[in-house]
């Protein structure tokens, strides 16, 4: 068999997400040698397989292998698999990776993208679902791409607002890509998958087992560079999502609570004592990915001047409520300001028309279709050395054709 029905053989066997398919796959180091072993469990005294997993390999033929792929086919689902180009390079760093996923949409969203997982109680309270409603119709304009657990409440609404703004997200499933469930939108998914991507490891046909979800957690944080909780109790499945994400190295954002003594918020409360990161403005989940990946951020939106830069989303979501919190606004530290256009420096000679038509012109010529960028997307647009580019964006400056913003940000000057 090719290396994905090997796969596919092994999933049906040990059940998807089982450890044991890791073993196999090292101890014999490769699909198609781990099958041949194991269809012969007594080539291999050292096995100790339990009785119900020698029965499905009794049961598990090369048929069975092949009507599973069928019915993909029928569903229109389609698969990644440990070792294909397509498969997402993020999770490969993670403990127990899976070595499938059945999927429906654009996969090239695992890639090159700025995914964040969000999650949170499926029982939101008005704060919490106002608090993440802005604070997603945000980061999607400027170019994230949420990935949730599909579960009601929280999730969903993630989901919801990028489909409002007619932008990507994921949906990861606890269960067959096929089953209905939840059941109150069953058919959200797959206008998800229209715009975006919804995804599994369990096999077509697999009921939402209450076990499948704690599986489903560990890949839930794994594909995103950081995890959201917007709500969460002090016993939830999203904490698990965001204890994997601290384990697996990647970066924890949680919502500051409306009242520090509502237990419905014990969750958050624990981990912003053990160093996640508060947010307030969807802008503090952006700049802690804006050295790396400014380039893929819509840095118009991030400089939308019919913002208030000195306010927080979350701080002014009322002006008669308790959110209303001088004390803490005061203690943020500022936001950078966009400086006011200013007219050129009398003193500076006007740019010679031939420098505007080399790499100054090609500058000038992006920013007033891009109208902000980064000095890196810049760089890339144009393909020019960053000691040529630096030097030109500084005497353009002088001359006062663009204007220099924080983050390495530059736009033309009208």
């Amino acid at each position: 068999m090719e290396e994905i029905r090997c796969l596919l053989w092994l999933v049906m066997v040990f059940g998807a997400g089982s450890p044991r398919i890791w073993k196999a796959l090292h101890r014999y180091g490769s699909p198609q040698k781990a099958v041949e072993v194991l269809q012969k469990p007594e080539s291999d005294a050292a096995l100790h397989l339990p009785e119900h997993t020698l029965r499905r390999i009794r049961q598990t033929g090369e048929a069975q292998v092949e009507e599973m792929l069928a019915r993909c086919e029928k569903l229109r689902l389609s698969i990644l698999w440990y070792g294909d180009e397509a498969y997402p390079p993020q999770l490969l760093s993670i403990v127990n990776p899976p070595v499938l996923l059945f999927y429906q949409g654009d996969s090239s969203l695992l890639q090159e993208h700025l995914l964040l997982t969000i999650v949170g109680t499926r029982n939101p309270s008005p704060y919490s679902l106002q608090v993440e409603k802005t604070i997603c119709h945000d980061l999607v304009q400027m170019g994230f791409v949420p990935v949730t657990g599909y579960a009601v409440g929280i999730d969903i609404t993630a989901n919801r607002c990028a489909l409002e703004a007619d932008k990507p997200s994921i949906a990861l499933m606890g269960c067959g890509l096929d089953v209905a469930y939840p059941q109150p939108h069953a058919n959200l998914k797959y206008e998800i998958a229209r715009r975006g991507l919804i995804l599994s490891e369990f096999l077509p046909g697999t009921s939402p087992a209450p076990s499948n979800f704690p599986l489903r957690n560990r890949v839930l944080s794994g594909l995103s560079m950081g995890t959201f909780v917007i709500q969460a109790p002090a016993r939830s499945g999203a904490l698990i999502t965001a204890e994997n994400a601290m384990e697996q190295g990647r970066d924890v954002f949680c919502i500051p609570p409306a009242d520090i003594f509502d237990k419905r918020y014990m969750g958050v409360i624990k981990y912003l004592r053990d160093g996640a990161i508060p947010v307030f403005d969807s802008r503090d989940i952006v700049y802690e990915y804006y050295t790396s990946h400014a380039h893929m951020i819509g840095a118009s939106a991030l400089y939308d001047e019919t913002r208030e830069k000195s306010e927080s989303s979350v701080m002014t979501l009322g002006e008669s409520d308790a959110l209303q919190q001088p004390s803490r606004r005061k203690q943020r530290p500022p936001e950078p300001e966009i400086p006011e256009e200013t007219e050129p420096d009398p003193a500076i000679d006007p740019m010679p028309e031939e420098e505007l038509e080399g790499l100054a012109g090609e500058i000038l010529s992006l920013l007033q279709r891009q109208r902000v960028m980064h000095m890196d997307q810049i760089a890339a647009e144009l393909e020019v050395s960053m000691e040529e580019l630096t030097t030109t964006l500084t005497e353009l400056e002088l001359y006062g054709k663009l204007e220099r913003l924080p983050g390495k940000q530059f736009r033309r000057m009208r």
